[in-house]
């Protein structure tokens, strides 16, 4: 069994923003596991790294603010962000600026890279 107090804990994120509470909760498991002084890599999935859109507003959807918290994370701790390649060059084409801004990688090597984790959870 791998012991997931050393090493990279991968965080698979997959809620778009705005659809639900879910894409608050993937933040807030990022923010926990930051506190526990854990390693982390965020790979968002998708649409899910509209959840780093600068210009997101969740109050129009009725949800709780926080999506922008997305940048504190690295000054609480080591993290590394990653999108598919696709998704990022999407957002660029549509004028959306990314907190962070994740690297980018094709969907073999994200899941390649998330193997090396020493545990990894999907959200």
């Amino acid at each position: 069994m791998v012991d997931s107090r050393n090493g990279r804990i991968g965080l698979l994120v997959r809620s778009a923003p705005g659809a639900s509470r879910e894409s608050r909760a993937d933040l807030d498991v990022a923010l926990a596991a930051l506190s526990l002084d854990r390693q982390i890599d965020v790979y968002f999935i998708g649409a899910a790294v509209l959840q780093l859109a600068r210009n997101l507003d969740s109050a129009a959807a009725q949800l709780p603010p926080g999506y922008k918290a997305w940048a504190a994370l690295h000054e609480l701790g080591d993290v590394r962000l990653f999108a598919e390649s696709s998704w990022l060059a999407r957002c660029s084409a549509g004028a959306n600026d990314l907190i962070g801004p994740p690297a980018g990688l094709d969907s073999a090597q994200m899941a390649l890279h998330w193997r090396s984790c020493n545990a990894v959870w999907s959200l």
